[in-house]
């Protein structure tokens, strides 16, 4: 199995710092919004640490892709039993999910403020991929057998 590249790593783990980010800023976006009290410093910084991080993960994202599949069809996978085609699943349904989390947050934060319900809505299939994801990691950590190794920092790379 192939190693991801280092700039492929770089940006796995700048996605997953920033999603936190995401997750740990989110309550301020209501309260930045409300008719009855107002936002406090702390909420309007995290409302713009929001909206940064999520137009910087969009075109993370876009370029994760872009080489993921300049990468991929050099490498041919495997897609032999159901493990494999669950990954890809998972792999682009987060890609997805992400850049679909990216698209309506922007056009609910400038264009049409209802968007945001579609945007609450993604945040839980994103979640869910997430949570598929991050177990699939530790069961492969907890094999030892060096999946979870691809995506850890190397200076062969």
């Amino acid at each position: 199995m192939r190693r991801y590249s280092n700039i492929q790593i770089v940006l796995h783990w700048a996605v997953v710092l920033m999603i936190i980010a995401q997750w740990w800023t989110a309550a301020a976006i209501p309260r930045t919004h409300s008719p009855l009290l107002p936002p406090t410093a702390s909420d309007l910084f995290q409302h713009k640490v929001h909206n940064y991080c999520g137009m910087t993960i969009g075109v993370l994202i876009a370029l994760r892709v872009a080489l993921r599949l300049a990468r991929g069809f050099r490498q041919a996978p495997r897609m032999s039993n159901w493990q494999d085609r669950a990954a890809a699943f998972v792999h682009w349904g987060l890609y997805a999910a992400l850049a679909a989390q990216a698209l309506t947050g922007f056009i609910a934060s400038y264009y049409w403020g209802p968007m945001a319900g579609i945007h609450r809505a993604i945040w839980n299939v994103t979640l869910a991929l997430i949570s598929v994801h991050v177990a699939a990691a530790a069961w492969h950590g907890l094999r030892r057998d060096d999946v979870l190794a691809r995506m850890l920092p190397s200076k062969q790379s």
